[in-house]
C-alpha cells in the first residue's frame, strides 16, 4: 500500500510541475506541453492534484477538456478505488 501512496505521490507532482511548468512557457511563448500530455498524466492519477493546480494558477480553467474531464477522471478514479476496496 505504501509503494502505491509513492507512486501517486509522484505522478501527482509531475502532473502538478507539468501544469506550472505550461504556464510559465504559455506566459513567455515558448513549446507549450500537448494537452493529450496533460490529460494522459491527469488519467494515470494526477487528475485532483492537476486540477487543484489549475485553478490556483488560473491555467486551462477555460479549456472543456480540462473544467470537465479533470473532474470526470477524478470520478473515475474514485469508482475504481471504491470497487478494488470492496
Amino acid at each position: 500500500m505504501e509503494i502505491l501512496f509513492l507512486l501517486w505521490a509522484t505522478i501527482s507532482l509531475i502532473g502538478c510541475s507539468m501544469i506550472f511548468i505550461d504556464k510559465y512557457n504559455a506566459v513567455h511563448h515558448q513549446k507549450r506541453i500537448s494537452e493529450k500530455t496533460l490529460i494522459l498524466t491527469a488519467c494515470f492519477g494526477a487528475a485532483l492534484p492537476m486540477w487543484i493546480s489549475m485553478y490556483l494558477i488560473h491555467h486551462k480553467t477555460k479549456h472543456f477538456k480540462f473544467t470537465i474531464g479533470l473532474p470526470l477522471i477524478m470520478a473515475i478514479h474514485l469508482m475504481i478505488l471504491f470497487i478494488c476496496l470492496h
